[in-house]
C-alpha cells in the first residue's frame, strides 16, 4: 500500500519563505568596474627640471632650496587622481603653485586641468611628445616670496 504524504500549510509556507529569501538576495560580491583613462599623461613621470619661460629668469636654482627636487614623482592615474613620491618637500613646494596633493586631473582642449581636494581648478598648458611631459606654469612664485614668474617644469617618464 503506497502512502501519501502531504504536506501542512505551515510547512508549505515556511518553504515558500525559504525560496524568496534565496532568490531575492543580491550578489554584493560584484564590484562595479572602473572607468579607466587611456589617456597617453597615464603613467608615472619623474620631475627633470624645472626651467624659466623665455622672457623670465629663475631667482635661484630650486634644487638649491629642495634637494631632493628631481627624484620628486608624480603618477596620473587612470581613476584621474595624482599620487605623489619620493620628495615631500618638492611636494609641499610645488603645491603651493600647483594642486598635486590629493588632486584629479583632466585633460581637455591641450590644457591639463588640475583640481584641489576643494574642487577648486587650474588649468596648464602642456606638451607631450614619447617620454617627455612639460607643463608651463604662469606667473608661479617659484621660491616663496619672490617675484611671480612663467615657469616650464619637465618630467621623463619612468
Amino acid at each position: 500500500m503506497k502512502k501519501a504524504y502531504t504536506l501542512s500549510k505551515t510547512s508549505l509556507l515556511a518553504m515558500l519563505l525559504i525560496l524568496s529569501v534565496v532568490f531575492a538576495c543580491k550578489d554584493d560580491d560584484k564590484d562595479e568596474p572602473t572607468p579607466t583613462n587611456n589617456d597617453p599623461i597615464v603613467a608615472t613621470w619623474q620631475l627633470t627640471a624645472v626651467a624659466a619661460a623665455p622672457g623670465s629668469t629663475l631667482p635661484v636654482d630650486p634644487a638649491a632650496l629642495v634637494p631632493c627636487l628631481y627624484s620628486l614623482k608624480l603618477t596620473f592615474k587612470a581613476d584621474n587622481s595624482i599620487a605623489t613620491a619620493d620628495c615631500d618637500n618638492a611636494v609641499s613646494l610645488i603645491n603651493a603653485v600647483i594642486p598635486i596633493n590629493g588632486a584629479k586631473w583632466e585633460v581637455k582642449d591641450g590644457n591639463l586641468i588640475l583640481k584641489d581636494a576643494s574642487n577648486n581648478s587650474k588649468s596648464f598648458k602642456y606638451t607631450l611628445s614619447g617620454s617627455d611631459l612639460q607643463v608651463s606654469v604662469d606667473d608661479a612664485a617659484v621660491i616663496p616670496g619672490s617675484a611671480a614668474i612663467d615657469v616650464v617644469l619637465k618630467f621623463k617618464k619612468v
